[in-house]
């Protein structure tokens, strides 16, 4: 147990928090996706990406120890101190990647559309 410990001590604290943060955030959106398939198809994805967005998005911290941090918490900081150009920049990336993530979404889905309406016609011809 001691040589784990010390392992851990020669580990930068910035490095172990990224990591359990974005581990955390994979096993957060495996979860959601156990649920959101269950849901009608457009709403179970549009969720899923409304979840990676406030989890995931990126920002730079501000300060002198300014590193990137996810959007959500500057948002949240934003809200708690009621600084508006804080809340508004944190805000517009998460939606930002809401709206890139829906068109992304509504191409792929047009994709499959036509890709099985193309493997439909396909089976179905005479020759």
């Amino acid at each position: 147990m001691n040589s784990f410990l010390s392992l851990l001590d020669s580990i930068p604290e910035d490095s172990i928090a990224v990591t359990v943060y974005l581990v955390g955030s994979v096993i957060i959106l495996w979860a959601w996706y156990l649920i959101a398939r269950r849901l009608p198809k457009p709403l179970g994805g549009m969720t899923w990406l409304i979840g990676f967005a406030i989890l995931l998005t990126p920002t730079v911290s501000e300060g002198n120890n300014a590193s990137i941090a996810p959007a959500f918490f500057g948002l949240l900081f934003g809200i708690l101190t009621k600084e508006k150009a804080l809340i508004w920049s944190n805000a517009s990336l998460i939606l930002f990647v809401v709206g890139l993530g829906l068109v992304i979404g509504a191409l792929w889905s047009k994709y499959m559309a036509n890709k099985a309406r193309f493997a439909a016609n396909k089976n179905s011809s005479p020759l």
